[in-house]
């Protein structure tokens, strides 16, 4: 994606996983913007779900049932269809962040608990929902591995809590110098990366051998543990909304 006629020209090379939907993004003002993917992940189904499904088929337990990220409510959504199970009335859902947040409440129907400000974890978790929840079930659905905090959160008020976990991350390799030859003609150049994982991941990466480079350009990520995995960089910026056109007004500033 990309604008014609700029003054100045900048790439935003973005880590998030494949099959995310792209917003668009409208002209900046004397530049050109170019989104370049560069994953660092890719979802991918269960090879088995018949621990899964059994979790579904006690949904009737629990009292509140927690989603990670848009990918958590595609799978759910599609396991509940294909053995046909219905969504008690009385079974509270919350999530983190509002594209999520917008998803359950078009695909189920359902109200929907979520931070208003930052999305994450420890936000969620100063929810008055959470207040009183001493032997109350929690069922967090994610894909596999991932933060412990709010499992250790919901746990310390001496709630119940099950993972749900209904997919596959799987991390692919990158190759710092063919990226750094990729962009080496823009003016500016921007890296996102939106989770923890992802940052260790990129981390593992040979970056000595780009550190100069690696330096020289901007990170965006959304949560400060991710900034401080990216400790040996001094450009980094944190954003709460990860929408292009929040992304658009980091660069602009």
């Amino acid at each position: 994606m990309s604008y014609d006629n700029p003054e100045k020209s900048i790439a935003l090379i973005s880590t998030r996983p494949l099959k995310k939907d792209h917003e668009t993004i409208g002209p900046k003002n004397n530049y050109k913007f170019t989104i370049i993917d560069q994953p660092l992940s890719k979802i991918t189904p269960l090879k088995d779900y018949s621990t899964f499904d059994s979790i579904l088929e006690d949904i009737n337990q629990f009292h509140h049932i927690v989603f990670i990220s848009t990918n958590a409510v595609y799978f759910f959504i599609d396991r509940l269809n294909k053995n046909k199970i219905s969504i008690p009335n009385h079974l509270r859902f919350s999530c983190i962040g509002a594209t999520t947040r917008k998803l359950i409440e078009n695909s189920l129907k359902k109200d929907v608990y979520c931070p208003s400000d930052i999305y994450d974890s420890e936000h969620l978790l100063k929810h008055a929902i959470f207040n009183n929840i001493k032997n109350k079930n929690i069922l967090i659905i994610r894909g596999k591995g991932g933060r412990e905090t709010l499992k250790e959160g919901f746990e310390s008020r001496e709630a119940n809590v099950i993972y749900g976990e209904c997919y596959n991350r799987e991390y692919l390799s990158l190759n710092l110098t063919k990226i750094k030859e990729s962009v080496q003609n823009f003016d500016q150049v921007y890296l996102l990366i939106t989770s923890l994982e992802s940052a260790r991941k990129f981390m593992s990466h040979n970056i000595n051998q780009n550190l100069v480079w690696l330096n020289s350009i901007n990170f965006i990520v959304n949560h400060q543990v991710i900034k401080n995995e990216l400790q040996p960089f001094s450009k980094v910026s944190i954003t709460d909304n990860i929408s292009l056109i929040s992304l658009q007004k980091i660069i602009e500033e």
